[in-house]
């Protein structure tokens, strides 16, 4: 069973940074039309910073996401090698239910300000707002997923996520 969970979570992460890289390639090319068209064309868009902020935010969203799974989110590292094993094993278990714990706060708290933004658009486009916002939920939802697998891989975990042969 956990095999399935795991090739699901890769392949899920996999395309979870495509759609990321393509959010931040869009981003980029939003913000380099608004800067062509301010300083070569001397007329400004009303689209580039919007779409730029949109693409931006599922962009950093989304790879906060994918670090989840390759147990790359910030910690201090120095004390946790110098454990024993079993006590290491615990206390990276210990974090990636924290990670859970914080993905699932995303996830609520993401969806209740996508609802408040329901029925709100933007100034200049005209999108609706939860489209933004949409990416909180979604990244805590991933997050959650991800940190189930690791939680439940066996073995101790190493710093890239993988089990460690003993």
């Amino acid at each position: 069973m956990y095999r399935y969970l795991e090739a699901g979570s890769k392949y899920l992460a996999a395309a979870t940074a495509a759609l990321g890289a393509a959010c931040a390639l869009i981003m980029t090319l939003a913000l380099l039309a608004g800067v062509f068209c301010r300083y070569v064309l001397n007329s400004s868009l009303s689209w580039s910073d919007e779409v730029a902020l949109l693409a931006f935010s599922w962009t950093v969203f989304l790879f906060a996401s994918v670090l989840t799974r390759e147990f790359g989110h910030v910690r201090v590292s120095i004390v946790v090698d110098a454990l024993p094993g079993l006590l290491k094993h615990a206390l990276e278990r210990g974090s990636v239910l924290l990670i859970l714990l914080f993905g699932g706060l995303m996830f609520w708290a993401g969806w209740q300000f996508t609802a408040f933004t329901a029925h709100q658009v933007s100034p200049a486009l005209r999108y609706p707002l939860w489209l933004q916002g949409a990416a909180v939920p979604a990244c805590g939802a991933l997050m959650v997923f991800h940190a189930l697998v690791l939680l439940f891989r066996p073995g101790p975990l190493d710093e890239q996520g993988g089990a460690v042969d003993e």
